[in-house]
Formats: structure tokens, C-alpha cells, sequence
């Protein structure tokens, strides 16, 4: 209904006749709801429609290999076709079993009952199948499930996920703002709270929020390893594998038609401009086909397949710690581990959310511990702190929880004291013996009662200590007497100043007054001033264990970690300096800021500023959502952790969202997050994050020794072409190649773990390119390496052909094999071989490999007309000593620095250049 979506007060009560009128042109009853018919429901539900979102189709195997069998059509009649679609389509067959897993583990997260009245009887239904008219009861930490009418109840008040919403509590009463919004969060309510549906799912007005393209549609959207491993496999491939093929082509039949070829019986083809041979014998033939079996060399399919079982090994590894649930997209994983800044929530994800009494001051005095408790303060001022405290707290919330286990514990408190007392109802009016007074800054609650034992009539209040305070003339202090002592303006400014300090230390502070009543013409009020004050309660939400240990391990790895709260300044800085977000050494001038003050920046400003904030202190929706806009113009990469409605709109932009699915989070921020942690926890976030860097590492890697491969084959078929005329590579190496080496390469690789040692290295960014400046470094120096031994073996072993090029073959396939030590480091100059003792997987994949390659050349080089010859000691000693060569010059490229510009970037340049210079001639 547009008048809930648009909170049009005044078109309800005029043109609706209210809500009653709503109530009866919905079929229902505001007290009974709608019949608890079956065939109704569903009538309603196809009229209405059904309270679920939309999932995107599944995709199925054969749509999700449809695309890479269409592009690679075009080799499917010459070699080694099979081979590479094989490979190509595993790819997509992998990627297309992960996201429906994925969907899997989702489904367990939903599925919340809650209590719904259906022909005048109450019944628990699962939220979805809520239908509009249903009337719908709320208690305290209930999730509204759908829009609607507020219809009864007392005090509630939601967190409701309006961007204007600064992320406090608002009241919801019949006569200013009746209107409820799915999504919402109930933190207060008593009396039987209960709302009306008017509408449900896709039609409710968040879900059309979040199909608005503001929301989480940026212009910019980063591209996965995934994308980029797709978009540099097409580059390769049209500038680089089609123009050398072509080259290589034209080289050789300017050999070929200048005389300077022979046949494999060593007959020269072309005399004196006549052909000598027939076309099937000549090696034209041969060179036609060689020059598609070096496109089809130098397409890395297997790229696709390596990251895709990095991705899946390590989503698996993940699941089985019970640190992720579900993760909506598989490539977030990658994404998680080029993010360059981690936007948090405090409350559930820094903080345990569970609240704690850590100050007591009876007068000017911290009591705190018990023992200091039963010593200084009198038996009078215990008996009233009981009473209050038993009769105007309930467990509702976490700060009540808080207060109640604490008076258990130390005050002694048992819940008979309520059977010696008598809450009064004044006027007869319901609920006001439970009076709550409330705005956005100051809370306090109030009870009226009467002694049994005496008769008396007492007034208790709890609350904010300013507030409380302002309703106060005495106090009582640490001794033992039973008369108070008058609070004037001197000693109100000293309680003003522990109140101060304990906000500073991020402690919530709530005070307890009490006075006896006199009947004022024969009844009792509530009396709201000449109070005397019982004591002070400090409260904190504690960090959760080894959190600063969790942030350290982001800012090791070059991660700016930033905190979202709804806290003052005071409260928001220390909790962030308990957890290691702000350093004492850090300089706090535009460290720590409000949410207003940071919105009022102008664009320019908040781009100079936002990295060096730290903490966004009174924070609504909209000024998280504005953050995470500032960071990705900035070419930031950006993970949001949230848990409450307040979060969505970040979660939404950010590039990778981050929720919690144990008790923190919400439905509503579980649907729109990519990742899903279990235990509520930050410290996981961090375990995240050095998973997904291993994650990228690892495809990093392959990527890396797949390129010399492909690059080393290329250039050696190119130049064996061009200058002997003959390519001692076929298309069975090939084959072999593209089978053995790179499939079991990607698992080897895929399978490393995390250590538990700090991460030290810089975040990637949104514009930095998959392939960095080392990784060049690293394959360019094993590509000339491989080129100078197989072009050593072909020029200068005088053998016959078959016996050199089956050493060639066997030297160059080592070379691969022995290649896959040095991925293992990127960047360090450190020993190959360290750690590989835990990393099983790669010991038994490189094993297999070199297994593999020796039965296969003695199991072909016994056929009468194969292609190799069998190989003695002596010839593997020289495959495998040039295989074991390629590690002290891996380990002398690593000493040669790289510039910090990426060289990617410098022939991207270089070509915009002689791109411009060639238009304007």
C-alpha cells in the first residue's frame, strides 16, 4: 500500500477511514485476523502475493558450459580441440556446482516462526508464509516480517532501517506514526504489541529500495579473478596467440617457396620453383596446422580451471572451519582478498553484545565488588536497591539482563521481594504502574508500588543518569545511615563528572532513584522530582577475546579496518582503542568523527579526509552508505561487516558484504550479504581475510606458471619455425601438456593453506591488474631460460630428430614441473621448499606428475612408429638437470627490483599513445 510506503498519516485517517478501514477492505479484523481457512490463504496469497524474495534462477550444467563451448566452436576440427574443451567445460562445470551449494547452506538460515492470530486463535507460522491481513504479535527482538499497521501494544519502539534513521530507537504510536516496515528490528514494547500486514515479499518497501540502481549498483563494479583471468585469456589469444600464429605461418612459407625446407626424409622440397613432393608428405601441411596448435597453445583455458579449484578447494576449507555458511557468489571469496579497507559495526561484531555491570558507586564511592558492597552500604539502601531493581527491570534487553544478573550476584536480589509488594494502577489506566518516558536522548522508566508489610507506597525510577539526576534533591552515600543527604548544585556537578568518566570509557551509565509517596486527595502519583538517589551503574558492552589481535592482522596485511556506531565520540573511541582500531600513538585529529559532521563535508573534503577516519561515531544508514561511496571512488576495495537493518544499504554497495548468522544478524541482512559468518565474530572476518589472500595468492600462482608455460611454448614453436624450419613440439606434447601438467599444476597449487604467520603484503586495489610487476619478473625469467635449453637441444644435439625431440620434450615438461617450487613463493628469495612438508597435496600432485611423464615415454617410445625413442640414464640426468637449474635462477630473478607502476599499465599507455598518433596521421 502506498500510504504504509509513504507514511501518508493524513490520506490514512481521511480517505481510508483509518485503520479499521484498512482492516475491513483487507478481509480482516484488527482483534480476531483473518479466518484460519487454508483455501483463503492461498487465495490471498496469489492475490496479494507471498512473503519471499525472488532468487536468481539456478544455473544448470549445460547453461553454464553453454558459453565456453560456443567460443572455443571455432578450433573444434583441429588438435588438441578435445583436450581443451574438456579442460574449459570442467571449469564451468565446477563454478556452476558452488553457487548451488552455496544456495543450499542458505536455506538453513531462514525459516523464523512467529506468532500470528488466525480466526481469533494465536498460531506460530513461518515467516513466509505470513499473508497481508494476517495480524501479527510482537515481543522484543522479533524482526518485523512485513509491512504494516501498528494496531496495539505499548512503548515500541523498533530500529527500523530508514536511511534518516540515525540507528536509535523510534516510538511507534497509533496517532503520530502507526506505520511498520518489514525488516525493522523491536527493541522495546509490553501490553500485547500486534501490527496489521498490508503488504508482503517483493512488494514490500524495502525490497523496492533495493532494486532501486542507487542501491548497490555502482558504476564501477570490480572485476573477479575470475573476469580478469576470462578478459586476459581473450587478449592472449587475439594479440598475441592469432598474430604470432599468423607470423610464424608467413616465416615458414617464406622458407617453404624459397627452397629452404625438406621432408621428414630429408628431400629438399622446392627445386628451382618446382614442388619435388607431394603435398600430404611435404611439411607445408605439418606448418598449416602448427600454426592453429600455437593459438590453441597459447589460450591458458586451464587458467579458468585453476582458479575455479582454488576457489572450490578453499570455499570447502572454509565451510568445514564453520567460519562461512553461505557465500551467495563464489568469486567474493577472491574479491575478500583484495579488499583495502573492512567497514565494521561495533555492537555483535566487535563487541560480544552482552552486557555487563563493571561500575556501582553508592554516593561519590565505586563499591563494585560485593564484598566492598555488604561493608559500606547500609541495610536500608540494599533493601531499596532490591526493590527497584526487582520491580522496574525486566529482561527484555541486554542492559536489563545486565542489571538483573548483577543484583544476583552481588546484591543478593531474589525475585520474592515482587511478592511483597503491589504494583499500583492509578486512575485504573493500564500498564501506567509501568510508565516509560522516552526520546532519542534521554530514557528512564518509572514504577509505582505499595509495601505489604506496611502498607507504604514507594516510587522507583531507572533510567539515564542525566535524566535521573535532574529528578533528584538527595542521595545516599556509603555509610551506614538511613537519612539522605541533600544534593545541591556543587555535588551535582561531581556525580556529572563520574557520570563523564564513565562515558568516556564507553560505559553506559544508569542511575536508581527512589521516594516514599504521599496521597495527594486521596490518591498516588508517580512523582518525578525530590528524589533521592540510590546509586550509579556503569555497563559495557566488552570486546570479544583476541579482537585486537584480529585487527592487527588486517593492518598487517595493509587492510584500513574502520568502525560504525551509533555511540557518542567518548564511547565509540575507547571501544575502538580497546580493540585496537586506533593506536595511542595515532594522531586523533580527524581520526575519530560523527556521522553529521562527516556528511556535511563537502565531496571534496570527505575524498582528502576519509582515509585517515578511523571511527564514524552517531552514525546512521545513510552516512555508512556514503563512506563506502567515498572508498570505492578512491579506487578502494571495500568489505562491510553488519548485522542489523541499518547496515543494508552498505552491505548493498559494498564490494564484498559481510553478515552475521548466529544471533547478531537479521534476516534481512543475511539475504543481502555474499558472505555469511557463523559465529558472529570479527576475529572470523580476519580469518576470512587471510584465507581469501591465500585464496588470490593461489590463483596468482597458477596464473604465474601458466603464462611461462604457454609463453615459453609459444616463443619456441615461433622461433623453431621461423629459423629451423621444423617445430619439436607437436600437438601430442601438447596434449600432454595441457592434461597432466596444468591440471595437476592447479590442484598442486590450489591446495596450499594459510599459515598462521602475520600477513605482510599490500592490498591489491580496485585498479590494480591481476598479473603484478614480480609475477612478469618471475615468468619472464623462466620463459628465457626454458627458450635458451630447448633451442640448446635443438641446434646443437647433432641425435636424430626423434631422439632429440623427445629430449626437448622431456627437458621442457621437467622444466614445467620443477617451475611449480618456484610459484610457490611470489616474491621472497627464501627457500622453495619451506613449509612444503604440510602442503601433502602438492608433494603427491608433483609426484604423480613426474610419475606420469616416465610411463609415458617408455610405454610410447616402444610402438614401432612412435614419435619418441626410449631415453637411457644419461639422457633423463640432463632433462632433470636442466629442470633443477631453473630454481638458483628463479632464486637470481628474485633479487631484481620492479617498479611500484605496474608494466601493465605502462604498455596500456604506450598503446593509447600510438593509437592517438596513428588516427591523427
Amino acid at each position: 500500500m502506498k500510504v504504509v510506503k509513504k507514511k501518508d498519516l493524513e490520506r490514512l485517517n481521511e480517505e481510508l477511514r483509518g485503520i479499521e478501514g484498512v482492516a475491513t477492505a483487507l478481509g480482516t479484523h484488527t482483534s480476531t485476523g483473518i479466518p484460519d481457512d487454508e483455501k483463503k490463504i492461498n487465495q490471498r496469497r496469489k492475490i496479494f502475493g507471498s512473503n519471499t524474495y525472488k532468487k536468481p534462477r539456478p544455473k544448470g550444467f549445460f547453461r553454464a558450459v553453454y558459453r565456453p563451448l560456443d567460443e572455443f566452436a571455432i578450433l573444434n576440427d583441429f588438435v588438441n580441440v578435445v583436450a581443451a574443451v574438456i579442460l574449459f567445460v570442467a571449469t564451468y562445470g565446477i563454478g556452476s556446482c558452488m553457487p548451488s551449494s552455496a544456495r543450499k547452506s542458505k536455506a538453513i538460515i531462514s525459516g523464523d516462526e512467529i506468532e500470528v492470530l488466525r480466526g481469533g486463535e494465536s498460531k506460530k507460522v513461518s515467516k513466509s508464509e505470513i499473508v497481508v491481513g494476517d495480524v501479527v504479535c510482537l515481543k522484543i527482538g522479533d524482526e518485523v516480517p512485513a509491512d504494516g499497521l501498528f494496531l496495539r501494544g505499548n512503548n515500541l519502539q523498533l530500529e527500523e532501517r530508514d536511511s534518516e534513521i540515525s540507528g536509535r530507537a523510534v516510538q511507534v504510536v497509533n496517532e503520530e506514526n502507526p506505520f511498520l516496515f518489514s525488516g525493522s528490528q523491536v527493541v522495546d514494547g509490553y501490553g500485547g504489541c500486534q501490527m496489521m500486514v498490508t503488504s508482503v515479499g517483493m512488494k514490500a518497501k524495502w525490497c523496492k529500495m533495493m532494486r532501486k540502481p542507487s542501491c548497490g549498483s555502482s558504476d564501477e563494479k570490480i572485476d573477479t579473478v575470475e573476469d580478469q583471468v576470462y578478459k586476459l585469456t581473450c587478449s592472449i589469444r587475439n594479440k598475441v596467440g592469432l598474430p604470432i600464429a599468423l607470423l610464424g605461418l608467413i616465416a615458414f612459407l617464406a622458407r617453404y617457396f624459397t627452397g629452404n625446407t625438406k621432408n621428414d626424409e630429408g628431400k629438399q622440397e622446392i627445386i628451382n620453383g618446382k614442388i619435388k613432393v607431394e603435398f600430404w608428405d611435404s611439411s607445408l601441411l605439418e606448418f598449416i596446422a602448427t600454426a592453429f596448435i600455437t593459438v590453441v597453445v597459447v589460450i591458458p583455458e586451464s587458467l579458468r580451471l585453476g582458479v575455479a579449484l582454488t576457489t572450490f578447494y578453499s570455499k570447502k576449507r572454509l565451510m568445514a572451519d564453520m567460519e562461512m555458511v553461505s557465500d551467495t557468489s563464489v568469486s567474493r571469496c577472491e574479491t575478500m582478498g583484495s579488499v583495502t579497507t573492512i567497514c565494521t559495526s561495533k555492537t555483535g561484531i566487535l563487541t560480544m553484545n552482552r552486557m555487563e555491570v563493571k561500575e556501582f558507586y553508592l554516593g561519590e564511592h565505586s563499591v563494585l565488588e560485593k564484598e566492598a558492597y555488604l561493608t559500606n552500604a547500609s541495610t536500608h539502601v540494599k533493601n531499596l536497591l532490591k526493590e527497584g531493581i526487582a520491580l522496574n527491570t525486566s529482561p527484555s534487553t541486554p542492559t536489563d539482563k545486565a542489571i538483573l544478573s548483577w543484583a544476583v550476584r552481588v546484591l543478593d536480589m531474589d525475585m520474592e521481594v515482587k511478592c511483597r509488594c503491589l504494583v499500583l494502577r492509578p486512575d485504573h489506566r493500564d500498564d501506567e504502574a509501568a510508565l516509560n518516558i522516552n526520546s532519542q536522548k534521554k530514557k528512564r522508566s518509572g514504577v509505582l508500588m505499595k509495601r505489604e508489610v506496611d502498607n507504604t507506597v514507594h516510587v522507583h525510577w531507572k533510567g539515564e543518569a542525566e535524566a535521573i539526576l535532574e529528578m533528584c534533591s538527595s542521595y545516599y552515600d556509603n555509610s551506614i545511615s538511613r537519612n539522605p543527604i541533600d544534593l545541591d548544585d556543587e555535588q551535582k556537578v561531581k556525580f556529572r563528572r563520574i557520570v563523564q568518566h564513565m562515558t568516556e570509557r564507553s560505559l553506559q551509565c544508569i542511575a536508581f532513584a527512589h521516594n516514599q509517596v504521599e496521597p495527594v486527595d486521596g490518591c498516588h502519583t508517580l512523582k518525578e522530582d525530590g528524589l533521592v538517589l540510590l546509586g550509579l551503574v556503569g555497563i559495557k558492552d566488552p570486546c570479544r577475546p583476541k579482537m585486537k589481535a584480529a585487527v592487527k592482522d588486517c593492518q598487517n596485511a595493509g587492510v584500513d579496518v574502520k568502525m560504525f556506531t551509533s555511540d557518542n565520540i567518548s564511547s565509540a573511541e575507547d571501544i575502538a582503542r580497546e580493540c585496537g582500531i586506533l593506536l595511542d600513538t595515532d594522531d586523533q585529529e580527524g581520526a575519530v568523527i560523527t556521522g553529521e559532521a562527516f556528511r556535511n563535508y563537502s565531496e571534496d573534503e570527505r575524498m582528502e579526509k576519509v582515509d585517515k577516519i578511523q571511527v564514524m561515531a552517531n552514525s546512521s544508514a545513510n552516512d555508512k552508505l556514503l563512506m563506502v561511496k567515498t572508498l570505492k571512488k578512491k579506487d578502494g576495495i571495500v568489505a562491510v561487516s553488519g548485522n542489523n537493518s541499518n547496515d543494508v544499504l552498505a552491505l548493498l554497495e559494498a564490494d564484498v558484504g559481510i553478515s552475521m548468522g548466529n544471533k547478531a544478524g537479521t534476516d534481512v541482512v543475511k539475504k543481502v550479504s555474499n558472505i555469511v559468518i557463523l559465529d558472529d565474530n570479527f576475529a572470523s572476518v580476519a580469518r576470512l581475510l587471510k584465507s581469501s589472500i591465500c585464496i588470490y595468492n593461489n590463483a596468482q600462482k597458477f596464473i604465474q606458471f601458466q603464462l611461462t608455460l604457454n609463453l615459453a611454448a609459444l616463443a619456441i614453436i615461433f622461433i623453431s619455425a621461423a629459423c629451423a624450419g621444423e617445430i619439436p613440439l607437436d600437438s601430442t606434447d601438447v596434449l600432454w601438456l595441457n592434461l597432466i601438467v596444468n591440471t595437476l599444476a592447479s590442484l598442486a597449487l590450489a591446495t596450499e593453506r594459510p599459515t598462521e604467520e602475520p600477513i605482510k603484503r599490500q592490498p591489491v586495489g580496485r585498479k590494480e591488474p591481476l598479473i603484478s610487476n614480480i609475477m612478469l619478473r618471475n615468468l619472464l625469467g623462466q620463459v628465457v631460460y626454458q627458450i635458451v635449453v630447448v633451442l640448446t637441444l635443438l641446434f646443437k644435439v647433432k641425435s636424430v630428430s626423434k631422439k632429440r625431440n623427445t629430449l626437448i620434450f622431456c627437458a621442457f615438461l621437467l622444466c614445467q614441473v620443477f617451475n611449480e617450487f618456484n610459484a610457490r613463493n611470489l616474491e621472497s628469495i627464501e627457500n622453495v621448499f619451506k613449509g612444503i612438508h604440510r602442503d601433502i597435496a602438492f608433494l603427491v600432485c608433483t609426484g604423480i606428475t613426474i610419475s606420469a611423464q616416465v610411463l609415458f615415454m617408455q610405454l610410447y617410445s616402444y610402438q614401432e612408429d612412435g614419435y619418441f625413442v626410449m631415453l637411457n640414464l644419461w639422457h633423463w640426468g640432463i632433462c632433470f638437470g636442466f629442470a633443477i637449474i631453473s630454481w638458483p635462477i628463479d632464486w637470481i630473478v628474485k633479487c631484481i627490483p620492479v617498479p611500484k607502476k605496474p608494466l601493465v599499465n605502462y604498455l596500456s599507455d604506450t598503446f593509447k599513445v600510438v593509437a592517438q598518433f596513428g588516427m591523427k596521421n
